[in-house]
């Protein structure tokens, strides 16, 4: 038996080195792994010294990442044209390594699978990463790639035999069981680990292929062993014996969440002089009033995380590696957060961000955490910007103040900055700037990068400052909680922090009528749940829950399986059902709306801007003018065929559609715009949406159907009749 076996296997191997065919193709298995690994490894930690340190001095996770590659490969034996599958998954794993290699030159964070789950947004930012020139050759080899693939798949020959399923299916089954049982092994030994306190490092010792795959699979709150009725029962009978505030002296001032994108104190960098402070403000509120370190879970990227353990009281420790809930659960899933339990206060929730309201999906999140109304950059009117695109801080006072204003009860609002957003140019972009690094850095690329972002914080803090004084004379109470995201993507090491700690951030506290706490450093998801316990507020299941439990042996744990039953279990803690339901929330502080379309009087036209930033509106305007030359629009004739859309709160991201065709449209005021339509008839409805780069529509208003005055008449006369 044994030597008919050993016959065969002799025949099938002779038989396969013979076709110049199966001899390639068997050669590819085995050699494209190794060289794949070779390249996403080099790529991932930017040089081939350090792959080849890495594959010698630690070969068995070398090997569970090649095999993890040689697995996915392995499918393609159930395909007749082998060759070009092969090469198809080859560029894929090339791809993704040059993604995290291109990832990891503009954030802290290395490439993981929850970039691939809202590459939406990701599209809509990447010229803030990537200059025109560099997205067109990007689209180029793409292009390429694609064809010569094309090409391939048509040229490549086919696998000449019938294929034998079973033959086929052992390898794959093998390959898999060796993939499999590789990293359970090394998972035993601690060689490579499910959990990645710090990705970047995670990436580099386990290697690029491991982490990536795992993101893929570990998503959501992973059950826990001992999860049942009684076991979360028991947790919320705790809850709900415990005193924990005095519940007839709840006081309900107005909360501000100020989150600041990559901010921090400059003064807490080791060995960098500056030639005047950065953030004279922050260092000084600091000293003042309440502060200390605040624990998050990402370095130089993750804002939408920050938010998520403020907003949710959850530890996105318990989340999958790299996970995003806003792209995961929360896109679907209402979850308790600070607005649903501040509603049973009294108070209105907003959100605002001076950035796209598409970006992370929170235009759809912001509904399933409560919020009444949502105001993103497509609302505002932002005149100021930085050298990278992304609009500057000092909008947002205005926006908050306008909330505050908007309603006549208590307000929560969530106010997220963007301004201090990397990536930081390595080249000069400032001639004269006012914050200047006179010491600590010799490296010019990185002297760069440390200026620009000094000056980026500087002006935040100038923001802070300005909030602060229209705060002081606002005649309501106001507790203004601002704080940094994560750390910038500068670099940084631990030994360059006084800190010591890449995976902290500092916190105030300012208020205008004298509240304070003790300065306590804390972690990122106990923040909303101190300030409610502060004003003696216990609603909300995680709310009270930290308010009992921080102190408890179990309290991690316990944390873990709320949040288990709220988002992916049988939800016990609330008797099965989920109590939170989606809001109907308002983009914008204040409706956009429309009151009266017209032609317009060709005798008497709107005056057009005569100068406008906005590629669209220059375009339209030489188109209106004639004048390829910008000659000022206020001076031509203007052609007929435009109408005029009257209403309220337009903004520069507002276009007018037309029976659902788009028009070019000029932005004139808040309740002014102009669109071309040559021929407006009666019966055509209009309406005005609000759209991120003339292409993503974040909300539309309602219908406005226009009658001309012949029609009205009509419609009066039948009336009468």
């Amino acid at each position: 038996m044994y030597n008919k076996i050993k016959e065969k296997v002799k025949i099938y191997l002779k038989e396969i080195w013979q076709d110049k065919n199966k001899r390639i193709t068997v050669l590819l298995y085995f050699i494209l792994p190794f060289f794949i690994n070779i390249v996403v490894e080099t790529l991932n930690r930017r040089s081939f010294i350090e792959c080849l340190k890495f594959m010698i001095t630690s070969f068995d996770v070398f090997f569970i990442n090649m095999m993890i590659i040689m697995a996915i490969l392995s499918i393609t034996l159930l395909l007749r044209k082998r060759i070009p599958a092969l090469i198809l998954l080859s560029i894929v794993w090339i791809g993704m390594g040059i993604a995290n290699f291109i990832i990891k030159s503009n954030r802290e964070t290395p490439f993981s699978y929850s970039d691939m789950q809202d590459l939406k947004s990701v599209i809509d930012v990447f010229d803030k990463y990537m200059s025109d020139l560099q997205l067109i050759f990007l689209v180029i080899i793409i292009l390429a790639v694609f064809a010569g693939i094309i090409f391939i798949w048509y040229k490549a020959p086919k696998y000449d035999k019938k294929i034998n399923y079973i033959r086929s299916g052992i390898y794959i089954a093998v390959v898999w069981l060796v993939m499999i049982l590789s990293a359970n092994i090394g998972q035993a030994l601690d060689r490579v680990s499910v959990k990645f306190p710090n990705m970047t490092i995670a990436y580099l010792d386990y290697g690029f292929s491991y982490c990536f795959s795992y993101s893929f699979i570990s998503v959501g709150v992973e059950k826990p062993e001992t999860y049942n009725n009684e076991d979360i029962k028991s947790i919320a009978e705790k809850i709900e014996s415990v005193t924990t505030v005095d519940a007839d002296n709840v006081e309900t001032p107005n909360i501000i969440f100020l989150q600041l994108e990559s901010f921090i104190d400059l003064t807490n960098v080791t060995d960098i002089q500056l030639n005047t402070p950065a953030t004279p403000n922050f260092t000084s509120l600091k000293q003042e009033y309440t502060s200390g370190y605040l624990t998050v879970n990402n370095v130089g990227y993750g804002t939408a995380n920050t938010e998520f353990e403020i907003m949710t009281g959850m530890n996105l420790e318990d989340f999958g590696v790299g996970e995003f809930p806003y792209k995961t659960i929360l896109k679907t899933e209402t979850c308790e957060s600070l607005s649903y339990i501040l509603r049973e206060y009294g108070y209105t929730s907003h959100a605002i961000h001076n950035n796209t309201g598409s970006f992370y999906s929170r235009n759809q999140v912001f509904k399933n955490l409560g919020y009444d109304t949502y105001t993103s950059v497509e609302y505002m009117n932002p005149e100021e910007f930085t050298p990278l695109g992304w609009v500057k801080d000092s909008i947002l006072t205005d926006e908050i103040m306008k909330t505050l204003e908007s309603t006549e009860e208590q307000d929560y609002v969530y106010a997220i900055s963007v301004q201090g957003h990397g990536s930081y140019p390595s080249y000069e972009v400032l001639e004269e700037p006012y914050i200047q690094i006179t010491g600590g850095i010799d490296d010019e690329e990185k002297l760069n990068q440390f200026t620009y972002y000094a000056n980026q914080i500087h002006e935040m803090d100038l923001f802070i400052g300005e909030l602060i004084n229209e705060l002081s004379n606002y005649d309501e109470e106001v507790i203004l909680v601002m704080y940094g995201d994560h750390l910038p993507s500068l670099g940084l090491t631990e030994e360059d922090l006084i800190n010591k700690n890449l995976y902290q951030t500092e916190y105030v506290i300012w208020s205008n009528y004298g509240y304070s706490l003790e300065n306590k450093d804390i972690e990122t998801y106990q923040l909303g749940s101190r300030i409610l316990q502060s004003l003696n507020m216990d609603e909300g299941i995680i709310n009270k829950f930290h308010q009992v439990y921080q102190n408890e042996d179990d309290y991690l744990s316990a944390l873990k399986k709320l949040e288990y039953d709220i988002l992916y279990g049988d939800r016990y803690v609330f008797g099965g059902s989920n109590p939170y339901v989606a809001t109907d929330m308002q983009m914008g502080t204040y409706p956009i709306e429309i009151t009266s379309v017209m032609p317009e009087d060709i005798n008497n036209p709107i005056p057009r801007p005569a100068d406008d930033d906005e590629e669209d509106n220059e375009s339209l305007i030489d188109k209106i003018t004639g004048d390829d030359e910008g000659t000022d629009a206020d001076t031509e004739t203007v052609e007929p065929g435009y109408i005029v859309v009257k209403g309220n709160n337009f903004t520069s991201y507002s276009h007018v559609f037309v029976n659902d065709e788009k028009c070019d449209t000029i932005y004139i005021d808040e309740s002014t715009l102009l669109a071309y339509v040559p021929e407006l008839k009666s019966l055509d409805v209009v309406v005005v949406k609000q759209m991120w780069k003339s292409k993503t529509v974040i909300s539309t208003t309602d219908e406005y159907m226009y009658i001309t005055v012949e029609q009205e008449e009509n419609s009066e006369d039948t009336e009468n009749i």
